[in-house]
């Protein structure tokens, strides 16, 4: 906690917006004014389209994960959640995506720069120019879980709902219909351009579990592919792309990133697939007590070398640890949708 709360500019000066998403799971546990304080300075940025450009690149924007963080502070609490100020922005927010990057409204926006992405570091690797044209599963189940928190949010406001039930209706249709692979029991990422859907197994393409995009029996289809793809007895946690069967230990370069795995693990948890969730839980919570706070980590276990990537005492780090230390908020609600 002391990592995440002396980091007081963490949330402006960020090099990536999900670096903002996973500090703030943290500032629940440990500045909640200070969050809010960054959050509606932060939506006074919006432009008169609704959306938000991204600090790093101007020309994208950042993902919509803001509704999730309005929604777990407003659960941790609802008393001085100022919901009903940033209600209207929020569904603005949501309407650029919809109006603005869905063109044949399919309910499926696509991202147009890496920055849009919850990996954009591996986006970068496979799209060496931009803009592109994706329909992401990570993104679309991102925007998902956050529609669904928006939905719930105006709920407890007595908003009039019916557009937001619309784009949820939409989208969740949009992935099932157009971006399910049901041979290999996972949602796979779709080239607009080329229109080509892209082969590579990554961990994001699972994100929409945590949005409650698939139904129970594709769900199941989801976590055994997970199982058999990612979970290896000699790596910590799950890394961001399956790994190559004939690797050894020497030639190995996956990562580990801690907010998919975070993510994955409370899509987990949704399903009922507790087993599996509690075993991720445990053995991140375990990876990142044996080597610290750090970015990314390198997959496989060792003993003795050091296997975080980038800088120390990294605090979007640090917030996720805080965050599913304390069993994360998403748990109660899950459980009482399944």
């Amino acid at each position: 906690m002391e990592i995440v709360h002396s980091a007081a500019d963490a949330l402006e000066n960020s090099a990536s917006a999900m670096e903002q998403y996973a500090l703030g799971l943290g500032y629940t546990y440990s500045d909640l004014a200070g969050a809010w304080t960054w959050f509606q300075r932060e939506l006074s940025r919006q432009t008169p389209q609704g959306n938000l450009s991204n600090v790093q690149n101007p020309l994208a924007n950042t993902p919509p994960f803001h509704a999730v963080l309005a929604w777990y502070w407003w659960k941790k609490d609802p008393e001085t959640a100022p919901i009903n100020a940033c209600f209207d922005d929020l569904v603005n927010l949501h309407r650029y995506w919809y109006e603005q990057r869905d063109p044949a409204e399919l309910g499926l926006p696509a991202i147009h720069f890496a920055e849009e992405s919850l990996i954009p570091e591996f986006l970068k690797n496979v799209y060496h120019s931009t803009p592109f044209k994706v329909q992401d599963p990570a993104f679309l189940g991102l925007l998902c879980r956050a529609n669904e928190c928006l939905i719930e949010l105006g709920e407890a406001l007595g908003k009039d709902l019916t557009e937001l039930l619309q784009w949820q209706e939409l989208t969740i249709f949009g992935l099932n219909e157009d971006l399910w692979d049901a041979q290999l029991g996972v949602y796979r990422m779709m080239d607009l351009d080329s229109g080509k859907s892209l082969r590579a197994q990554w961990l994001s393409n699972y994100i929409p579990l945590w949005a409650g995009v698939p139904d129970q029996e594709q769900a199941e289809k989801m976590c055994r592919s997970l199982v058999k793809g990612f979970f290896r007895e000699n790596y910590w946690v799950l890394p961001t792309q399956i790994p190559t069967e004939s690797a050894s230990e020497t030639e190995a370069n996956e990562v580990v990133s801690p907010l998919l795995n975070r993510l994955i693990y409370a899509g987990l948890l949704r399903y009922g697939f507790n087993e599996n969730a509690n075993y991720l839980n445990k053995k991140a919570l375990q990876m990142i007590g044996s080597y610290g706070f750090y970015p990314n980590y390198k997959a496989f276990m060792h003993p003795y070398d050091n296997i975080g990537i980038g800088q120390g005492n990294a605090a979007d780090t640090a917030a996720i640890v805080l965050d599913m230390a304390n069993g994360v908020l998403e748990k109660k609600s899950f459980e009482q949708i399944w």
